[in-house]
């Protein structure tokens, strides 16, 4: 059975642009954790990067993709494929 690689489906790269913002200082972890109704502290974590994406939980990837999907154009994220 061959092995999924996460990192490569569409989804996985929104949750990825969304931290990039946090990161890039563009956003802080309040506004998306407060836009998107998640912990302040699952975002800080992914942030400082001691959590990765592909641990987080499933609420949470939910949460962080659907507020890509209403704010993508506001920021102007693209995916790079």
């Amino acid at each position: 059975m061959k092995k999924l690689d996460i990192t490569t489906m569409p989804d996985y790269r929104k949750v990825e642009a969304v931290v990039q913002l946090l990161v890039n200082g563009t956003l802080t972890s309040y506004r998306i954790a407060t836009d998107a109704n998640i912990s302040k502290m699952s975002i800080l974590t992914l942030t400082k990067g001691t959590s990765k994406i592909k641990n987080i939980t499933y609420q949470t990837a939910l949460a962080l993709i659907q507020w890509y999907e209403d704010n993508h154009e506001k920021y102007a994220l693209t995916i790079q494929e």
